[in-house]
């Protein structure tokens, strides 16, 4: 462990595992959207790249191993000059040669390292979840979740010409749909259709991990002594089982007093 080469890839990879360990938790959140998720993934591509084409991180990396290694008395390799074979072969190695050993740790390590994860990112988000957003818009006018295609339009040419909508970069979905939903406004009525579209938007999840979270949840509920449950009654549990958050949030109070203010009919026993 105490070798120039493990101080300096535990320098080099300490800035890169940071940012991938911050995008994997972020991408695991529960309150995450596509979009979101897709500006994350795209702002760590940059990152990656931005320190592949730059050597001020490269630089600042290979100084501090320097000056680590000799803070703890660890030799610092030096290359042997090689001659460049005249015998032309298929073996790159036996072509060329570094001429330092800052050059060899950019070159055979640096780079290479970068280059990989770059490269894996690519392919793992490039098919799967950008072609995902761009077939949003095809998605939306589907019949499946009820909407009307030249409404849709409609609402939207509506929309654009409208004064005071949320204006910015910054405005999401949800301050959207909290600005249509607006009470006393009528706003919910005219653009039902864009609405549902935002709804439908924000509800599809980004990994399983929610999914795996309810499942996980569903085997505490639903045990064998209650296998007889309806499904009214497991979403009822299940709900706020799941959104606990929610749940300590609700005042006892104001739950007993709905009750109590329900006529017979609409409850099974007096309180």
């Amino acid at each position: 462990m105490k070798t120039f080469e493990f101080i300096f890839a535990m320098l080099m990879l300490d800035p890169i595992l940071s940012s991938i360990l911050k995008t994997s938790a972020f991408l695991q959140s529960p309150n995450i959207n596509l979009l979101t998720a897709v500006e994350i993934v795209e702002s760590l591509k940059k990152l990656l790249v931005s320190m592949r084409n730059t050597e001020d991180d490269f630089t600042d990396i290979y100084h501090k191993t320097i000056l680590m290694c000799k803070n703890y008395d660890i030799e610092i390799p030096q290359l042997k000059k090689r001659k460049v074979s005249t015998k032309i072969d298929c073996l790159s190695s036996t072509q060329h040669y570094m001429s330092s050993k800052e050059e060899e740790m950019k070159v055979s390590v640096y780079y290479s390292t970068l280059d990989h994860i770059i490269s894996g990112i690519n392919i793992r988000f490039n098919q799967e979840t950008m072609n995902m957003i761009q077939s949003i818009g095809n998605l939306l006018v589907l019949n499946t979740f009820d909407l009307n295609s030249d409404m849709l339009k409609t609402e939207i040419n509506l929309l654009k010409h409208t004064d005071n909508i949320p204006k910015g970069e910054k405005n999401k979905c949800g301050d959207w749909i909290n600005w249509l939903t607006q009470s006393n406004c009528g706003r919910e009525t005219i653009f039902c259709n864009v609405i549902k579209a935002l709804k439908t938007f924000m509800i599809i999840p980004v990994t399983s991990c929610a999914c795996e979270r309810s499942f996980s949840k569903l085997s505490i509920v639903k045990t064998k002594l209650r296998s007889t449950m309806t499904q009214d009654r497991l979403d009822g549990l299940l709900t706020v089982f799941i959104e606990q958050e929610l749940a300590y949030n609700i005042k006892i109070d104001d739950v007993i007093d709905t009750f109590k203010n329900l006529t017979p009919v609409d409850r099974r026993m007096e309180l």
